[in-house]
C-alpha cells in the first residue's frame, strides 16, 4: 500500500493493515503525546492516530478534511496510522525490492525500497515505528482511554458504527 506523508512516498505491506477509514472526528485529551492526532472510538476500543510526520521528524502536515487512516494491529491493540493520501495498492514482486538500510532509520521501521512512479517508496515495519518506552505510554494511555470512555458509556464513533 502506497501513500505519501509530508509529500514524502512511503508503503506498509498489505497485510498490515486491516482496514481504510476516513478521518473521524478526533478526541484529543491534553496528556496526548504529541505524535497522537487525537482518539476515536472503534468496536469498543478507544484508538489512538498517529501522525507519520511527527513521528518520523518530517515537516508537521496538519490532516485535511478527507485524510485517510490506515488500521492497524499493535501488540494485540488498535492503531491508525494518518497519511496525507493514499497512491495505490498493489503486488511489488520480491525481484523489485531493494533492502533498506535499517542503521539510517529509527528503530529500523524502513525494511525495503520499491519502485513507485518515477521514483521509489519506503517501506515501513510498523511493528518498528516506536520505540520500547514510546510503546508503553501509548499502551497506558490508551487503557486510561478506554477506561475513561467505558465509564463515560461514549458510544462507537459513526466509523466504528459503520465499520462493523
Amino acid at each position: 500500500m502506497i501513500f505519501s506523508v509530508s509529500g514524502r512516498t512511503l508503503a506498509l505491506p498489505a497485510e498490515s493493515v486491516r482496514r481504510f477509514l476516513p478521518l473521524p472526528r478526533l478526541d484529543r485529551p491534553p496528556a496526548a503525546p504529541a505524535m497522537v492526532a487525537g482518539l476515536f472510538r472503534y468496536q469498543g476500543r478507544a484508538v489512538p492516530v498517529l501522525r507519520l510526520d511527527l513521528l518520523f521528524g518530517f515537516e508537521a502536515a496538519p490532516p485535511e478534511l478527507y485524510a485517510p487512516l490506515f488500521l492497524t494491529d499493535w501488540n494485540g491493540r488498535p492503531l491508525a496510522l494518518l497519511a496525507e493520501r493514499v497512491f495505490n495498492i498493489l503486488p511489488i514482486p520480491d525481484a523489485e525490492r531493494t533492502a533498506a538500510d535499517a542503521s539510517l532509520t529509527f528503530n529500523g521501521c524502513a525494511v525495503a525500497t520499491i519502485p513507485q512512479g518515477t521514483g521509489t517508496a519506503t517501506v515501513i515495519d510498523p511493528s518498528r515505528l516506536l520505540a520500547e518506552a514510546e510503546e508503553r505510554l501509548l499502551a497506558a494511555f490508551q487503557a486510561m482511554a478506554d477506561e475513561r470512555l467505558a465509564r463515560l458509556g461514549a458510544p462507537d464513533s459513526e466509523i466504528g458504527e459503520e465499520a462493523r
